[in-house]
């Protein structure tokens, strides 16, 4: 399907929004707290089995979210849950206290919203979380993914809220350490605020789709994402290159001691769950290797480095040491390139070396996917054609077909589109 287009083959235009309707006009004040009185966390089989039945008993969609710890733990687990349903009100749901073994319980929130559709503010970052704990919804309407399909000049929950609802929140604990326990009451309250005008926003966002005739392009982009984020990501290849400043290095040796350093923070980091940052430096793994040019420095050397003579470099001096230890045992044949090993398919920038003929191609489409981007009503790019599936596209066609682009990975809407686009551009029949 081609989507919807106007005259001449233009993609139809997004109907005028200038701010909330006039029956939401925005508030002067922030809300402080959830329309209804907090109930007690849900931390024991018994409040649970008592939110299930709330939920069961209600109708509707969904209004989830997460707290994380980002920066304050290895492990990207949910710390807190936070759900509401009309006719059940806002539940917050504390996961830790289900972690014997019978996360099991909490699938049974699936269970209990049947075939309800699960609304989620930017629910790549959820979903993975969610996994984890066995909830894993049976459909999803992904407020940020809406309001991009929108062209929103802000997709934040708190812009959205804003001008949508005429609600304005605080944005005040999201980067708190929501591992911590007991969660103080004014960290409850922002996260029941969370979920509070959830519904209300899916509402809005979808009569606007709708009427923009878009709300196909957003269940597809919604199935894909759930598909996507609800199954364990593959392992990232070379994690250890991710070091900041680690392409500044240029010997062989130096990369093995930046790699070798890595894992053994990498490894204290998930043992400890703490961030890695937290057990060394980015730039001290660096400043070690560096010195690393001729050979692999010794305990007088790690102890010269300023980074060393802190009492972070100091507290695990002896797993450094050992790091070190290894990198010198190590035959130069097992030290890793300079280069990381290649998974798919080059980037652009090396097609004038390797495939002239796809460069050409990737001069003439890329500006056309702008062009198409903003003739859709200023989308991000990105969103109409998903760079991997473009660049494989344009390197192994000279020509492409619909079939061909979701075959690669594109929404059908996406393919729609982009078929015509591309071949357009390169002129083709």
């Amino acid at each position: 399907m081609a989507g919807p287009r106007g005259s001449g083959g233009r993609p139809a235009p997004l109907p005028r929004r200038g701010g909330p309707p006039a029956d939401r006009a925005p508030l002067m004040s922030y809300v402080e707290s959830s329309r209804e009185p907090l109930r007690d966390l849900v931390d024991t089989p018994s409040a649970l089995d008592a939110c299930l039945d709330a939920l069961s008993e209600a109708t509707g969609p969904v209004a989830f979210d997460t707290e994380r710890a980002h920066g304050h733990r290895y492990w990207p687990k949910a710390y807190l849950l936070q759900i509401r349903r009309e006719g059940a009100g806002t539940w917050l749901i504390d996961p830790i206290a289900f972690e014997d073994g019978s996360a099991a319980q909490l699938g049974a929130l699936v269970a209990a919203t049947g075939d309800a559709t699960w609304l989620v503010h930017a629910a790549s970052q959820d979903l993975p979380s969610m996994r984890e704990v066995g909830i894993i919804p049976p459909a999803i309407f992904d407020t940020e993914l809406a309001a991009r399909l929108l062209a929103k000049p802000g997709a934040s929950l708190g812009a959205l809220l804003e001008a949508e609802l005429g609600v304005k929140l605080r944005k005040a604990h999201s980067a708190d350490n929501w591992s911590k326990r007991p969660l103080p009451p004014s960290w409850l309250t922002y996260a029941a605020l969370d979920v509070d005008y959830l519904i209300e926003l899916a509402q809005v966002l979808e009569t606007e789709l709708v009427q923009a005739r878009r709300f196909d392009w957003a269940r597809q982009e919604f199935a894909e994402t759930l598909e996507r984020f609800s199954r364990a990501p593959e392992p990232r290849i070379d994690p250890w290159r991710r070091l900041s400043g680690v392409t500044t290095l240029r010997t062989p040796r130096q990369y093995a001691v930046a790699r070798e350093l890595w894992r053994e923070r990498d490894a204290i980091a998930a043992k400890r769950d703490r961030p890695p940052g937290w057990i060394l430096h980015d730039s001290a793994i660096l400043a070690v290797a560096t010195a690393a040019r001729d050979q692999v420095p010794g305990r007088a050397e790690l102890q010269q480095l300023s980074a060393f003579g802190a009492s972070q470099g100091q507290r695990y001096l002896t797993n450094w040491l050992a790091a070190l230890d290894r990198v010198a045992r190590m035959p130069e044949s097992q030290y890793p390139p300079r280069r990381a090993p290649r998974d798919g398919l080059p980037h652009p920038k090396s097609w004038d070396r390797i495939n002239p003929e796809a460069a050409a191609r990737w001069a003439k489409v890329r500006p056309a996917i702008d062009i198409l981007a903003c003739d859709l009503g200023g989308l991000q790019p990105s969103l109409v054609a998903p760079p991997a599936v473009l660049q494989q596209a344009v390197f192994a066609h000279e020509s492409v077909t619909e079939e061909i682009l979701t075959s690669l990975g594109a929404r059908p809407w996406q393919a729609g589109f982009l078929a015509p686009a591309i071949n357009e551009a390169l002129g083709a029949e």
